[in-house]
């Protein structure tokens, strides 16, 4: 979030925060491994490359905040950055649909 790289930029130590509920997309891509040892490695990075920045899309749509892709893992949240009570299970639920 924001608020977190720009306190980190500054210096400055970083609190930990408590929210009493979130709701978390993972995804994770099946026989990633075997995928890319029959692709290639530019093959490998222009299809994450083109799913992440889908998957970046949508999470502007669904107003959901992605927090990190590492390999071909995904992971974003609702509720967190901004607060959602009310519909964040929902936004995260027709994000995964779309994804």
């Amino acid at each position: 979030p924001r608020h977190i790289a720009d306190a980190l930029r500054e210096g400055r130590k970083v609190e930990p925060e408590h929210h009493d509920c979130v709701t978390i997309f993972f995804s994770d891509i099946v026989g990633f491994t075997y995928i890319s040892e029959k692709i290639g490695p530019r093959k490998v990075a222009n299809m994450l490359d083109r799913l992440y920045a889908a998957f970046d899309d949508l999470t502007r749509k669904h107003d959901i905040f992605k927090i990190e892709t590492v390999g071909d893992a995904y992971l974003a949240v609702a509720n967190l950055v901004k607060e959602q009570k009310h519909d964040h299970a929902k936004r995260v639920a027709l994000f995964s649909i779309d994804a």
